[in-house]
């Protein structure tokens, strides 16, 4: 008589593949499931982003709370997509940066918002548009490296947070004292 055994999933992400369940005495067998690779958490990553509005949509000064509550979605989404990908590697971090930076984001909201005042007092910039600016900021460069990585388009709407392209006078520093 075979017994199955339920075997906790062993992921071997170079192969491809997930150990899903074993049977014993009488003869051996294995039970696999195919496991996602770091394209497919990647994709997907990228796939929530494009409808995330707070990451390229229009400031929209009276909305401060749907932008705290879409910060939080997005950062909870990518903690549940870290459990999926193999700790240290570079989606890893990536991951991580993206998700750092929805948190000093929400960090710099404050309860309710209440630190994201609006229009400039005492000559300082808008706290919401620095805020903003920053989470866009770290977001773009994080989705740019994880596009060329895994091959990925970016949707238009997403792609206008993405650093810009190096053009060919970019490397000419020789007009700065010390470059030339």
């Amino acid at each position: 008589m075979n017994e199955r055994i339920d075997a906790p999933a062993w992921d071997h992400r170079g192969m491809g593949i997930r150990l899903t369940g074993l049977s014993i005495p009488g003869g051996f067998g294995a039970q696999w499931q195919k496991a996602e690779g770091d394209k497919d958490v990647a994709r997907r990553v990228l796939l929530f982003l494009e409808d995330r509005r707070l990451l390229f949509g229009q400031r929209h000064r009276e909305d401060k709370s749907h932008c705290i509550s879409s910060a939080l979605q997005i950062r909870a989404f990518l903690t549940e997509q870290l459990v999926l990908v193999k700790p240290k590697s570079d989606l890893f971090e990536n991951l991580r940066a993206m998700r750092a930076a929805c948190r000093r984001f929400i960090e710099a909201a404050g309860p309710n918002g209440s630190y994201l005042s609006y229009g400039e007092r005492y000559g300082q910039a808008d706290p919401f548009s620095l805020a903003l600016g920053g989470l866009r900021s770290m977001m773009g460069i994080h989705i740019a490296i994880l596009a060329q990585a895994y091959d990925l388009e970016v949707d238009e709407e997403l792609a206008s947070i993405l650093p810009p392209q190096p053009q060919d006078d970019d490397g000419d520093l020789g007009w700065l004292p010390g470059f030339g």
